[in-house]
């Protein structure tokens, strides 16, 4: 991808798939299946049995009883070979939804939105998302995970874990490692939910020695078997270079005898052997293709420049030379691990540069830019590996490969990065979206005041620093208005400059241009295409929407965009939580708290999963703290903004917070009118001086301050603030503002006698807030004045009507109570209503407990195994919050579900 595209996230994968990766090899030493092994395996589809392990040293035939033991039970399975490239959460992910295609078809489409600029999600997110996808269907299968021993990330570890402990028990995890993985394998051996298989375990006996040699076509008395079992220890890689080392032998037993020591001491002895049984031109090809991972016969062609590398690759085959096909085909081979590492071994330093080096040639030749880079490093060749990355860095950056891409920044000299224009955007990005904003924005200055002339690399850079600028100094529009003059017909980051400068418009006071301003960047966001840019675009310009008093146009937004980019189930991707939050602001304005509740709460846990903190949310914080104050729980209103206080002390930033004002709301609406006086005496606008949000800031905290003093009983101190406030909040055309500004200033004029005044207050406070239906600021600050609003409900009788409604449904004060939880993914409104529900398979499961059936029933209903009823029908029980069948089906009831 070039610097100028325009197509940013929609490709979301940095390069084509190395599908070998994909599948089990073709072929491999020893491949019969092992009967004695099979057995063994076959407990890890038990339904107990949560984890398979495959823990031994290299060379002891893991992934030969796998593939062997797989192939004889006709078993459906994924396939994921790992290597130390795929340490990156994101390429992990992408690897094994991809894996999974052949016994899940969907599995990569509902990853989608999870990875990419600006997201690092969860792996409990991951591995939910994974889970629902292996979940679609009920037929079993096996997913196995070779090489393991190649992860070393925590989140992977994290991402893993999940999967073995919450997967559903028709998916079968097996780990082939050369060493223990971080995982509680003491806790699933102690509860018999672990088969493993170890070094001794796979060691071949004399019998299955024998039918191995049988089939190299080598044969040997009894007793020489049994000697060579005993002086390989049953070692299958020992075994295999004997099958070389032995053949047309006159004296296999002397052979067989020098065997001893050291499994290392048995490969060295045996592999100069071996390679000395071969002629010349045999053994410099094995050498000098080994620096591959893999290797097709035009890749050995460049890198031994032997035109005959087919009849090479055939020869060693046929000699069994530790050589491996990597697909049904054979085009793709690699040697076993261990041969190759001895093979490299051989290698001068000077001939493994240029070998590399013609590698990364082969692989950029052919698109396969990962590995071209890794090569390219690997090679020393700076040029090429910088060259490189700035074609495929970009990719990486937006698949949310930042672990990836930053390990390759990481390995190139400092300055050579600094010496080019893209990977110092590309750094500077990534350092932004890992969250480490100080050092973003230092290399961001530092590169801008020296790059001259400027160009779209120093465009993306000044986006960078105008989304930040919005909040933290006055020069965000300037900033994004240079931007888009550079990033050309970049729509991505011509999307990104626009909305920083609607964010910019929007903190300074100019709501109108605010919005038309974020209208633009949706649309260039839609010009992408990808929900990736689209769904955060409807975030800002859906608040705006709101704030203007186009209530009912921002929720008509958000219910668009979560139609469009929802799953057959209706369900939104992670992705969405911008439209859910903006969502969740729009129904609790309409006085709806049980859908404004649930859209807030969710948006909130998927931002929290996707690694987007909450200073991030600062803005909707008070929103999700009076949904809750609304729901009858201000214990948990008050935990929200502790939660937030605390994640924007960890940014190190000073960035605004209603935090205050939002806990003054809650004390007053419990009658603590003490505790809100006590914050309203010491009270200071929360904003960087230097920010131009400063004025606004300023104007809501007289708002709040005025709330306070009307509680005393100083109407006259409240009345003061309000008629500042309001003057901004005019100017502004802050419409929703001023209902709020209004609404108290008819309590204000009222409580000081004012009767006229307070009726004209209040009567325009109803004409702004009829036509977008802002019915929630009457219930949150009308009490006051609920007596005067049939005296103006000549204005907009009907809504006035709703309003003096909602005022007599709603308790004057919310006492403290602890909140009501029902499991990790259910809670209750005051109604009762259950507001995150049952998937579809999870209601027939219900319903089927309901008639009194069995888990056997219920499997033979749902036409499932045993193990797989017994599944959903936790689930069932943990979404209920309930420990037996007898609680959940009370709780259904009452929640009206069967």
């Amino acid at each position: 991808m070039t610097p100028a595209s325009s197509a940013a996230p929609e490709s979301q994968v940095p390069g084509p798939l190395v599908d070998t990766k994909l599948r089990s090899p073709a072929s491999a030493a020893g491949s019969r299946e092992r009967p004695r092994v099979s057995a063994r395996l076959d407990a890890a589809l038990e339904d107990r049995t949560l984890l398979t392990l495959l823990s031994a040293p290299p060379g002891y035939g893991k992934t030969v009883a796998v593939t062997g033991w797989l192939a004889s039970r006709g078993l459906a399975h994924a396939w994921l070979s790992l290597d130390p490239a795929d340490d990156d959460l994101a390429r992990f992910t992408r690897y094994l939804a991809a894996a999974l295609r052949p016994v899940r078809a969907g599995a990569a489409e509902v990853m989608t939105g999870l990875f990419g600029p600006g997201t690092s999600p969860s792996p409990d997110l991951v591995g939910a998302t994974l889970l629902e996808a292996m979940a679609a269907r009920d037929d079993p299968f096996a997913l196995v995970l070779d090489d393991y021993h190649a992860i070393s990330s925590e989140p992977i570890q994290k991402l893993v874990r999940v999967l073995i402990e919450r997967g559903p028990p028709f998916v079968h995890p097996i780990l082939l490692t050369r060493e223990d993985p971080l995982l509680p394998l003491a806790r699933l051996r102690a509860h018999r939910q672990l088969v493993e298989l170890r070094a001794d375990d796979l060691r071949y006996t004399t019998e299955e020695a024998g039918a191995y040699l049988a089939d190299a076509e080598l044969r040997l008395e009894p007793q020489l078997v049994g000697r060579l079992v005993e002086r390989t220890e049953g070692w299958i890689a020992g075994l295999q270079l004997a099958t070389i080392s032995l053949r047309d032998r006159a004296d296999p037993a002397a052979v067989i005898e020098a065997f001893g020591g050291s499994q290392r001491f048995v490969l060295d002895y045996l592999a100069d052997e071996v390679l000395g049984l071969v002629d010349d031109e045999l053994r410099t090809f094995l050498i000098q293709t080994s620096v591959a991972e893999r290797f097709t016969a035009e890749l050995c062609r460049q890198l031994t420049g032997r035109e005959d590398a087919e009849a090479l690759i055939a020869r060693a085959e046929m000699t069994n030379l530790f050589l491996v096909a990597l697909d049904a085909e054979r085009r793709w081979y690699r040697y076993h691990h261990l041969f190759a590492d001895y093979l490299r071994s051989l290698l001068t330093s000077d001939e493994r540069r240029e070998l590399h080096e013609r590698a990364a040639d082969y692989f950029e030749r052919y698109g396969h830019g990962a590995e071209a880079i890794e090569h390219a490093l690997s090679a020393g060749s700076i040029d090429r590996a910088v060259r490189l990355i700035e074609r495929e860095g970009r990719a990486a950056f937006e698949a949310g490969e930042l672990t990836t891409l930053m390990r390759w920044l990481d390995a190139l000299p400092p300055d050579s990065v600094s010496a080019s224009r893209e990977l110092v955007w590309l750094r500077a990005w990534a350092l932004f979206e890992t969250g480490r904003l100080a050092a973003a924005v230092a290399m961001a200055e530092s590169h801008l005041a020296t790059a001259a002339p400027r160009g779209p690399a120093e465009g993306r850079l000044l986006v960078l620093l105008a989304l930040l600028a919005t909040v933290t100094r006055p020069d965000a529009e300037e900033l994004a208005h240079e931007a888009l003059e550079l990033v050309g017909g970049d729509t991505y980051f011509r999307s990104l400059a626009v909305e920083a400068a609607g964010y910019a418009a929007l903190a300074r006071g100019d709501y109108r241009t605010a919005v038309g301003t974020m209208r633009q960047a949706l649309g260039l966001a839609r010009q992408v295409g990808h929900p990736m840019a689209v769904l955060p675009a409807v975030n800002p310009l859906g608040h705006a929407l709101v704030l203007t008093g186009e209530r009912g146009a921002a929720e008509g937004l958000c219910r668009q965009v979560l139609a469009q980019y929802a799953d057959p189930e209706g369900r939104p991707p992670p992705i969405a939580w911008s439209a859910r939050v903006v969502l969740g602001i729009a129904r609790y304005e309409a006085n709806d708290v049980v859908e404004a509740r649930r859209e807030l709460e969710a948006g909130f846990a998927a931002a929290a999963g996707l690694g987007i903190g909450r200073p991030t949310l600062g803005w909707a914080v008070a929103y999700l703290a009076l949904a809750r104050l609304a729901s009858g729980e201000p214990e948990a209103a008050l935990e929200a903004l502790r939660i937030s206080e605390r994640d924007a002390r960890v940014t190190g930033m000073d960035l605004p917070s209603l935090a205050g004002e939002t806990e003054a709301r809650v004390r007053l609406r419990q009658g603590d009118v003490a505790a809100a006086v006590a914050w309203a005496d010491r009270a200071i606008p929360v904003v960087p001086q230097a920010s131009t949000l400063v004025e606004i800031v300023r104007s809501s905290l007289e708002v709040s301050l005025a709330r306070v003093r009307l509680a005393q009983g100083k109407p006259a101190e409240a009345r003061v603030l309000l008629a500042r406030a309001r003057a901004s909040f005019e100017a502004w055309n802050a419409v929703a503002d001023l209902i709020t500004a209004d609404i108290l200033g008819a309590a204000a004029a009222d409580s000081g006698g004012s009767r006229s005044e307070a009726l004209t207050a209040l009567g325009s406070a109803v004409r702004l807030a009829a036509p977008g239906g802002y019915v929630r600021r009457f219930v949150d600050d009308g009490r006051g004045v609920s007596h005067l609003l049939p005296l103006v409900r000549k204005g907009a009788p009907d809504f006035v009507d709703v309003l003096i409604a909602a005022l007599v449904a709603e308790p004057a004060v919310v006492p403290s109570q602890p909140r009501k939880t029902h499991g990790p993914s259910l809670w209750e409104s005051p109604q009762g209503e259950l507001l995150e529900t049952l998937t579809a398979r999870e209601l027939e499961v219900l319903r089927l407990m309901a008639a009194g059936a069995s888990n056997a029933a219920i499997a033979s209903g749902l036409s499932v195994s045993l193990g797989t009823a017994k599944w959903h029908v936790g689930h069932v029980l943990a979404k209920l919050d309930a420990t037996n069948r007898t609680q959940a089906l009370v709780r259904a009831q009452g929640l009206g579900l069967v």
